[in-house]
């Protein structure tokens, strides 16, 4: 029956929005650059397919995959984990920073989701937090809690402040953002572990983005204690889980300093932004130097040469990408070489777009090779993650963004 009402709301919602509707993104993007217009248009587009496939507003649920039942072993219904809940409430975000009129389209849908939040608050007394997983009523989550599902978290409560100018937002920010802080390692190593419940490492991805949130509070409160963690944390990374020989970050070092040298998009791709913020608010040129090395060294490393024209990105995951062209961003507004990491990076992004979106309008995860395909040839659409297909919709809000208001 929920199936049911899914699909009828989903229906609904695509008739009354217009979905893909090319007027209404007109209106939208009304004087937009001509690249900007292009790619706000498809971030909207891809955020209607989000939201009339994995969200029931009713509810403020969240489908964890597309199709939203019979996907895995069980056949159970899939209920989205907090991490991929919370980059459909950052598309969102990305949507309502691009226009008066995006933000109006998508101001209701923007507001549930962070009302949604509610499901996934931890039940304790000592500090706000939110868990890994949706909890049936508000106010009672329980079990696995992470420092860095946390970071995000208050990292889309201090953007919809932003945004949307409720104090209650801001509130909720620098609460969290003290749980983060509490699971900074008291010991001589430092860093910030990534799982409370087991806290048997020190994340890149539970340091490197903190590094953004703790600046960006100093910013709006101008309090030294931001600043003072913001460059804590740093410190922390460069020191111990940067490649010397590239400048691309590692993923975690354990507690004993053994570090594991998995490397991912996301982690560099944090970084540099997070040196790019350091040198905006201290003005000390490392940190910029810093970026500037890593972006280039995350270009060589995650790029490949092909005869596409282009050099062809080999991480295949939206989310963790999105992170990387965040950093390349940011770096542009010092350092104009950035522009080819970002034309690159924009080329495979267009090119799954235009080459391998499905019946159903989704875009794969992976933008080099396509979805997976059965022995007819035909797409095989299974287990499409909400994380993977809001962070599709909010690569293209992110160029849409740099195309209309960094580099024009």
């Amino acid at each position: 029956m929920k199936k049911i009402i899914s699909i009828m709301l989903g229906a609904v919602l695509m008739a009354s929005f217009g979905f893909g509707c090319k007027n209404q993104t007109k209106d939208m993007f009304d004087g937009f650059d001509t690249t900007a217009k292009k790619y706000a248009s498809r971030s909207v587009e891809l955020n209607n397919l989000v939201r009339d496939n994995y969200w029931i507003d009713d509810t403020l649920f969240a489908f964890h995959y597309y199709p939203n039942y019979g996907g895995s072993s069980d056949k159970a219904m899939s209920t989205a984990y907090v991490w991929p809940y919370t980059e459909m409430v950052a598309n969102n975000w990305r949507i309502a920073t691009l226009s008066k009129g995006s933000k109006d389209h998508v101001a209701d849908f923007y507001k549930n989701t962070i009302n949604g939040y509610e499901y996934y608050k931890s039940m304790r007394n000592d500090y706000l937090a939110y868990t890994a997983s949706r909890a049936a009523m508000k106010g009672m989550g329980s079990g696995d809690t992470y420092y860095d599902d946390n970071v995000w978290i208050s990292r889309e409560f201090l953007n919809a402040y932003e945004v949307l100018g409720d104090e209650e937002y801001f509130d909720i920010s620098k609460q969290v953002i003290e749980y983060i802080w509490s699971g900074w390692a008291k010991d001589d190593l430092g860093g910030i572990y990534w799982f409370e419940q087991r806290k048997e490492s020190r994340n890149t991805c539970s340091n490197a983005p903190a590094v953004i949130l703790f600046a960006r509070m100093y910013q709006h409160t101008q309090d030294q204690i931001y600043l003072d963690r913001a460059i804590q944390i740093y410190n922390f990374c460069y020191t111990n889980l940067r490649d010397p020989s590239d400048n691309v970050y590692w993923d975690n070092i354990s507690n004993d300093g053994v570090v594991n040298t998995w490397k991912f998009t996301y982690n560099t791709g944090s970084m540099i932004a997070a040196g790019v913020k350091l040198y905006e608010i201290t003005q000390e040129q490392k940190y910029l130097d810093h970026a500037k090395a890593s972006a280039l060294g995350s270009y060589n490393h995650f790029f490949n040469q092909s005869d596409r024209g282009y050099k062809t990105i080999n991480m295949h995951n939206p989310w963790f990408n999105l992170l990387l062209l965040d950093g390349y961003v940011e770096q542009y507004r010092y350092d104009e070489n950035a522009l080819e990491y970002i034309q690159n990076y924009e080329a495979n992004l267009n090119y799954a777009y235009e080459n391998y979106k499905s019946e159903q309008g989704f875009m794969p995860a992976n933008w080099v090779n396509g979805f997976s395909k059965d022995n007819e040839g035909k797409i095989i659409i299974k287990d499409l993650n909400i994380l993977d297909m809001a962070a599709n919709s909010e690569n293209f809000g992110l160029l849409a963004y740099f195309y209309e208001y960094i580099k024009r």
